[in-house]
């Protein structure tokens, strides 16, 4: 976190370049997330991309003090919302061919051998839009309850429940 401060207040004094050791330090853990998110490498390179011009654009806003990589997650989560939206509206029919046709397996699932954990993975694919977020910012990106409700922008309480409930749901599909 003080790194972090170190290179936003370089970048804010005009150091626009500084901003690259941020990029690198966060770059994999947003990419892999709004993968799991998206389900496509190619606009997850996309959005992953357009989540740091943003934080780069609407630097200034940053308050020091407050945790970058909560910024940055909040940004890359509700770009990557939006993004769903409008992909949802825009083409529904179209998303339910493309879903039953996609093959994709990301590189975390070609390094997951063990079959428990790739159901898991793919159940986890499976689950409603906050449901998943929940998840994947608790247990892949290891975040606390607190910092996700900054994230998500939700009651603390929320995500709780959430949680909960993605939780029972994975429990009875693995079940199966």
């Amino acid at each position: 976190m003080k790194e972090d401060n170190y290179w936003i207040r370089r970048v804010k004094n005009g150091k626009k370049n500084d901003f690259s050791p941020l990029v690198k330090r966060y770059k994999d853990p947003i990419y892999y997330f709004i993968l799991r998110m998206v389900q496509n490498e190619e606009d997850a390179v996309d959005l992953t991309q357009e989540s740091f011009i943003k934080a780069f654009n609407n630097i200034n806003n940053f308050k020091e003090g407050y945790s970058f990589k909560n910024w940055l997650f909040t940004i890359a989560s509700h770009h990557t919302i939006d993004f769903l939206r409008k992909k949802k509206s825009m083409r529904e029919s179209e998303l339910l061919e493309h879903d039953i046709d996609k093959h994709y397996v990301s590189h975390l699932d070609r390094i997951i051998k063990d079959e428990r954990m790739q159901k898991l993975t793919e159940e986890i694919d499976q689950l409603p839009n906050n449901y998943r977020m929940v998840t994947l910012l608790k247990h892949k990106e290891e975040l606390k309850i607190d910092e996700i409700a900054e994230i998500m922008g939700v009651p603390r309480g929320t995500v709780k429940v959430w949680l909960h409930r993605a939780r029972a749901q994975l429990r009875k599909r693995m079940a199966k």
